[in-house]
C-alpha cells in the first residue's frame, strides 16, 4: 500500500474480537420493540421542582468550550442521571427521550444549563472540533456543498450514523437538547446495532467478516488542519467487540460518506470489491426502507435525548426552517432549528 502523506490515527484494538453470537432481542430489538412513548419518560415532579427553585443558578451561560459546575444543589438530577444512565444506556434498548424541562423552564440559558448539569453526570465531555468545543451546536448554517459542511451544520436528513466516527476514541454517549424544533421535519430516527449484526450473522457472515477489518475514513479537515499530528485520515475496523463488556460489547463506527469519499484522499487505496459489497449491504440495512427496524421521534423544545453510542446508530428525517418575513429564501436566524449536542466518555 502507498504510504500516506501523513500518518493515520490508529486506536487500539488488543481487546476487540469479532463477536460470534446472536445477541438477545432486548439488545437487538426491532421497531415493534415500542414506539417512541415507550421510550419517553418525564423528569419528576421533584426534579423538576428542584430545577425550578434553583432557576437563579441556571443563569449561567454554558460557553461552546463547557465548564465544570458544582451541583450539589442539585441532588434530584443528580439521581435521575444515574438512574437514566443504568435502566436505559447500559442496559435496556441504549436510547431514552427525556421531557419536562420545558414545563419550568423557558429561558435558553437554563434549559441548556440544566441539560449541561445533566450530562456532567453522565460522562466526562468530549471535545466535538477544533477550539475545544465540548458544548456544541446542531443548526443548519446554509454552508454551500463545496465547503465540505459537516452533517450537524445542514439540513438534509443524511444517513444512519454513529457520532464522532473520526475520532480515535469515539464517544460512548450522545446528549441531544432541542432549544427551538424546525418548522417541519427533523424527526430522529434510532436503530438497533445489535439487530444489524444478528442479520448479518445470520445471512452474510463472510462480508461481516470484511467490516471487522480496518477502512479508512475521511476526517474531513481543512487543508490548513492536516498535519502530522492531525491527519486527514482515520484507519478503523467499522465493526469491534469487547468481549469485557459482554452482550454490550458490540461497538459500531459509521459515518457512510467518510468511509465512500476516502479514497479520493491522496494515496489512500481505492476499495476492494468485497468492501463494496459489504459497505452498500451495511448501509441498505441501517437505513431501513422497510420501517421494520426503526423508531421515530419528534422533538420539542426542552426534550432530550440521550443514546449509547456504540449500540444505538441515528439519524434523522430533512427538516424545514422558518424563514424571514421579508425574504422567504433565508432562514430566520431567531427561529432556525437549534439543537445542543454534548458527546460524553462515561465514567470510568
Amino acid at each position: 500500500m502507498t504510504s500516506l502523506p501523513f500518518p493515520h490515527h490508529r486506536a487500539p484494538l488488543a481487546v476487540f474480537r469479532k463477536l460470534d453470537r446472536l445477541l438477545p432481542p432486548h439488545i437487538a430489538w426491532a421497531a415493534d420493540h415500542g414506539s417512541a412513548s415507550s421510550h419517553t419518560v418525564r423528569f419528576s415532579p421533584e426534579v423538576l421542582g428542584e430545577l425550578q427553585a434553583n432557576r437563579a443558578l441556571l443563569q449561567e451561560e454554558i460557553p461552546l468550550a463547557g465548564l465544570p459546575l458544582e451541583n450539589s444543589a442539585f441532588p434530584r438530577l443528580c439521581e435521575a442521571a444515574a438512574m437514566l444512565q443504568r435502566q436505559c444506556l447500559q442496559t435496556g434498548s441504549g436510547f431514552v427521550i427525556v421531557t419536562g424541562l420545558a414545563d419550568v423552564l423557558d429561558r435558553q440559558i437554563e434549559l441548556e444549563n440544566a441539560f449541561w448539569r445533566l450530562c456532567l453526570e453522565l460522562g466526562r465531555p468530549v471535545v466535538q472540533k477544533s477550539g475545544f468545543v465540548r458544548f456544541g451546536r446542531v443548526e443548519n448554517l446554509g454552508r454551500p456543498l463545496h465547503e465540505r459542511p459537516r452533517y450537524h451544520e445542514t439540513g438534509t436528513g443524511g444517513s444512519i450514523h454513529t457520532d464522532s466516527p473520526i475520532m480515535p476514541a469515539v464517544a460512548d454517549y450522545v446528549g441531544l437538547l432541542c432549544v427551538r424544533p424546525a418548522l417541519s421535519g427533523g424527526d430522529s430516527k434510532f436503530i438497533s446495532v445489535g439487530r444489524i449484526h444478528n442479520i448479518l450473522l445470520e445471512h452474510a457472515p463472510d462480508l461481516l467478516d470484511e467490516l471487522y477489518q480496518p477502512f479508512f475514513f475521511d476526517r474531513r479537515l481543512k487543508a490548513g488542519e492536516i498535519s502530522t499530528d492531525n491527519p486527514a485520515t482515520l484507519y478503523e475496523p467499522i465493526f469491534s467487540y469487547d468481549p469485557v463488556l459482554g452482550d454490550h460489547g458490540l461497538r459500531l463506527r459509521w459515518q457512510p460518506e467518510y468511509i465512500w469519499q476516502a479514497p479520493q484522499l491522496p494515496n489512500v487505496p481505492p476499495l476492494t470489491e468485497r468492501q463494496h459489497l459489504a459497505l452498500h449491504l451495511l448501509e441498505g440495512l441501517l437505513e431501513d426502507r422497510t420501517g421494520e427496524l426503526t423508531i421515530k421521534a419528534g422533538m420539542q423544545a426542552g426534550d432530550i435525548q440521550l443514546l449509547n453510542n456504540h449500540v444505538i446508530a441515528h439519524g434523522r428525517t430533512a427538516f424545514e426552517d422558518h424563514v424571514l418575513t421579508d425574504d422567504p429564501t433565508a432562514i430566520d436566524p431567531d427561529r432556525r432549528r437549534l439543537l445542543r449536542r454534548v458527546w460524553l466518555h462515561a465514567q470510568a
